[in-house]
């Protein structure tokens, strides 16, 4: 089928479809929807639109580490003052890409690249084991206001109903520890590890084995301190009564 011909079939022009051709433009979520029933396709479009969207709105320094987020067969997240990435709700990856200072070309498009991302942990195929730990004060922070944050809150509980999903939180009781030096994240990738350090300017993939060797022992010490699971759920399920 021509650029021409695609065009039509699909109401736009024919610039579009090429800059769709040589990954200058990403496909909405309808046009993607009407290309798959074009090429009587399942959901490869939309898939891969998604995928891609997952990518568009994140700054080039963190992409690398989104790659490894993906093939990722086990990812470990410490947070100590937002909501771990592939588990935030749309409202509230809007209020946190909007109202923290992130400088993003297309909020909408970044919002929905960052929803994707959770994608990993619903494969079909092997689902990524997630085991987060946040602070207390995640969740008592007003991203987006009370609303966005009691259904933030419920869908992290929701998340928890996954096998593969492990949430826990470092209550305020806790004091000083070691997460207090900033968020980390570690990524399981072929049998071995590699981290993520990200800090107000940009972040960056950790690759050396003795430094991802000191940093998982960091992501251990400080899961020490975190209350075990049932209580730090009834934690979470008491902070999102208080935000309704």
């Amino acid at each position: 089928m021509t650029q021409e011909q695609l065009a039509e079939r699909l109401s736009v022009s024919t610039s579009l479809i090429a800059k769709f051709e040589t990954n200058r433009l990403i496909p909405k979520s309808d046009t993607a929807r009407h290309l798959d029933a074009v090429f009587d396709s399942g959901e490869t479009f939309q898939e891969s639109a998604a995928e891609a969207r997952a990518f568009s709105g994140d700054s080039i320094w963190i992409r690398p580490w989104l790659e490894y987020e993906q093939q990722a067969t086990m990812v470990r997240s410490f947070e100590p003052t937002v909501i771990p990435g592939l588990l935030q709700t749309e409202e509230y990856a809007r209020a946190i890409l909007r109202d923290a200072g992130t400088r993003v070309p297309d909020l909408e498009e970044a919002v929905a690249g960052r929803i994707a991302r959770s994608g990993v942990l619903r494969r079909d195929d092997q689902p990524c084991r997630l085991f987060a730990v946040v602070d207390e004060a995640v969740l008592r922070r007003p991203v987006g206001g009370p609303k966005t944050m009691s259904e933030q809150l419920h869908a992290i509980v929701q998340a928890c109903t996954l096998p593969n999903v492990s949430v826990t939180v470092v209550p305020a009781s806790a004091g000083a520890y070691p997460g207090l030096n900033g968020p980390l994240a570690l990524a399981t990738v072929d049998g071995r590890n590699v981290a993520f350090l990200d800090d107000p300017l940009d972040g960056r993939v950790i690759e050396d084995p003795d430094r991802v060797t000191a940093l998982d022992e960091v992501w251990e010490s400080i899961r020490e301190y975190a209350l075990p699971g049932r209580p730090s759920l009834e934690l979470i399920m008491e902070a999102a009564e208080s935000w309704s």
